[in-house]
């Protein structure tokens, strides 16, 4: 049977070869780019199935070479144990949604970066391997929009963040990043998807993390969609990362949320403008020790008004 399944892998790959060669990928507006970043849980650490990591005919994925080749797990490759994340469930619900595109996923997480590490220059050391999770993403981004149109990014992070007790900052540089990348490829209108940290309603950090994330993508920098995790999604030995069956439901829990996403823009192109947050997703109180780290220079007036909403302090 893996035999066969080895096979048929080679042949498929030998046929994408010569239908997805240069100068033969599907026309640019029919070739829908879709971002993943973050960290472990959405680069992948679910167990790889061979029997069913068939890949679909008309998605996608960027290898680390920036090669276009059919998408199958493990799609990053930050560890060489790489696994199972959301990407790949998603593209595929994506793809079968229209028969007229192809799905191309850019495989941009890094596990164990903080939020901090995806900064503009910064580097994070992981196996290795020193990655720049920022300027990476952007040069792989990048090159495949010179083929294809954005079409959704994904994010999943904030595991190493709550460990580590940066709830606090989060609320500005989360925002901040999202910005950035809204900016930087031209994104304004582009589908944000966010899944939550398994059961992070049950510390304070966690509940600041998903907070800020709702906040960000939903109001601040939408249009967006905050899915949060399961609280029955299992989770590996470690204590951390989701399943291959957890991460596939994820994937296509972030996919009905890009539906919910694209149905409010047909409706109205800039609702998520008009929509007054709840009152629980105001942000808590920077403290003074920590307001050194903050990039007041860098901030926009509406994460500003966000994080800040009794006047910028003295750091």
């Amino acid at each position: 049977m893996k035999t066969k399944t080895v096979l048929m892998l080679v042949g498929v790959c030998a046929l994408a070869q010569g239908l997805f060669a240069e100068g033969k990928l599907p026309a640019k507006d029919k070739f829908m780019i879709v971002v993943l970043a973050g960290q472990s849980n959405m680069a992948g650490r679910g167990t790889v199935d061979p029997e069913n990591n068939k890949p679909h005919p008309r998605v996608l994925m960027m290898n680390r070479a920036g090669e276009w080749v059919p998408c199958v797990d493990p799609i990053h490759f930050d560890i060489d144990n790489s696994g199972v994340g959301p990407g790949k469930a998603f593209a595929e619900a994506l793809a079968e949604s229209d028969p007229s595109i192809t799905v191309g996923v850019v495989p941009c997480a890094v596990g164990g970066a903080p939020i901090s590490a995806w900064e503009p220059g910064e580097m994070f050391h992981k196996g290795r391997t020193d990655w720049h999770p920022y300027d990476d993403c952007l040069v792989r981004t990048k090159q495949a929009l010179e083929q294809g149109t954005l079409a959704a990014i994904l994010w999943h992070q904030g595991e190493s963040d709550r460990m580590r007790r940066g709830g606090y900052l989060y609320q500005v540089r989360f925002p901040l990043l999202v910005s950035r990348l809204r900016k930087a490829f031209n994104a304004e209108g582009v589908p944000l998807i966010v899944g939550g940290l398994r059961n992070a309603s049950q510390d304070w950090f966690g509940q600041v993390l998903s907070n800020s994330q709702t906040m960000t993508c939903e109001y601040l920098y939408g249009p967006g969609k905050f899915v949060p995790a399961k609280g029955e999604y299992a989770l590996q030995p470690d204590g951390i990362h989701f399943t291959r069956e957890a991460q596939q439901d994820f994937g296509r829990r972030y996919f009905e949320a890009f539906v919910e996403v694209k149905k409010a823009l047909a409706e109205d192109p800039q609702y998520w403008k008009k929509l007054k947050h709840p009152a629980e997703l105001a942000p808590k109180e920077i403290p003074a020790e920590q307001l050194k780290d903050v990039p007041f220079d860098l901030l926009s007036p509406e994460v500003v008004q966000y994080a800040f909403p009794k006047g910028v302090p003295k750091p």
